[in-house]
């Protein structure tokens, strides 16, 4: 079917959006008779009940569209992908479940750590320490997947602004590979990076798709947890299968790092000022914390009207993903790449120091 086209990338890219698109409509009309929306409350913002189930729509597009690539293949030649998809249902099942009946931290955390053993199953694991020290790559794979899904997840509190940094995340993992293959030959391509091109393409399909429901206000649907934790995992997983350098450690830490400067930035910049104005004190209790002082809330108030934050955070992800293609170019050398992610870090922290001069927090009352 859509591998017999000449472009196979541009058939799931529209294959994953007509299937988002129509699912999610479906899934609208479907949440609104079982009861599966988020009702207004006093510390949310939205007026009217909104269905959740938005990562299904985006799981199943994802899912459809590469499957569609998959039934013309060998199963043990792909096993990466079918990994990814398979625990793609655990993380979609969990989300889900969260979304009716919240889940601690720590079960999430057990659920990713079972989750991560899976992949590492199907070869898609963080590979820096030679064999011998395995458990370390585990390790490793362990904490970019639950920072990078934990990250994902705190953003995802205004319309639109979740799924379009996916789908900016999306974009730019799929040009990178897809560019990298077709364009240096220093990259030597391997069997399952294709399969991450696909994967990439589908996801941004699927989300464009979903995003008609999403990013304009008020929103007709939600991602959920189930999209936001999906989001999360499957772009965390899909960066560790990626090709970024063949012999460069720092290369291939930076790239996805620039792919996903949003919420690496927004979860890092909050964590700290949170330290710096005394609102938490020890490790758990930053974990665990939640409160509205994401770099949305403090743009917002700064004097940017919502749609300007999520506009200006769409800005700093194309902007990480075009450094992200930069520092992946072969011909660019260490000290090069190196300098640029210096002043990109600096600009970062700059902006930081003005970030926190916004009031996000509440005033402490005390008695007299």
């Amino acid at each position: 079917m859509i591998e017999k086209l000449n472009h196979p990338h541009i058939g799931i890219f529209i294959l994953a959006w007509l299937v988002a698109d129509i699912g999610a409509a479906v899934l609208i009309v479907l949440a609104h008779k079982i009861g599966a929306v988020d009702r207004p409350h006093s510390y949310k913002t939205h007026t009217d009940a909104t269905p959740f189930l938005g990562g299904i729509a985006i799981f199943a597009a994802f899912a459809i569209s590469i499957f569609s690539i998959l039934r013309f293949t060998n199963y043990s030649e792909n096993l990466p992908l079918f990994g990814m998809i398979y625990t793609g249902v655990l993380v979609i099942t969990m989300g889900t479940i969260d979304d009716f009946k919240p889940i601690s931290a720590i079960i999430k955390l057990v659920v990713l750590f079972v989750i991560t053993l899976i992949l590492h199953q199907f070869n898609i694991a963080i590979n820096v320490f030679p064999k011998s020290y395995d458990y370390l790559n585990l390790l490793l794979t362990l904490i970019w997947i639950v920072g990078v899904t934990s990250a994902l997840n705190s953003l995802d509190h205004w319309d639109g602004l979740a799924g379009g940094i996916s789908a900016i995340a999306a974009l730019a993992t799929f040009f990178i590979v897809w560019r990298n293959y077709n364009f240096f030959a220093a990259y030597e391509w391997k069997e399952y990076q294709k399969w991450v091109s696909y994967a990439s393409i589908a996801l941004a399909g699927a989300l464009l798709g979903f995003l008609r429901y999403n990013y304009f206000s008020p929103a007709k649907m939600f991602l959920g947890d189930n999209g936001s934790l999906f989001l999360g995992y499957i772009l965390a997983a899909m960066s560790v299968l990626g090709a970024w350098s063949e012999t460069d450690p720092v290369r291939s830490i930076l790239i996805p790092c620039c792919i996903f400067a949003v919420p690496l930035y927004d979860i890092t910049l909050s964590t700290i000022l949170r330290y710096k104005n005394g609102i938490v004190k020890t490790m758990p209790e930053a974990i665990v914390y939640c409160g509205k002082d994401h770099l949305s809330h403090r743009l917002f108030a700064l004097g940017f009207t919502k749609k300007e934050a999520v506009l200006f955070q769409y800005g700093i992800g194309v902007t990480g993903g075009i450094m992200a293609a930069i520092f992946s170019t072969p011909i660019i050398s260490r000290n090069q790449y190196l300098l640029m992610a210096g002043a990109c870090v600096l600009c970062l922290a700059v902006l930081g120091v003005f970030l926190d001069k916004a009031k996000v927090y509440e005033p402490v009352i005390t008695a007299e």
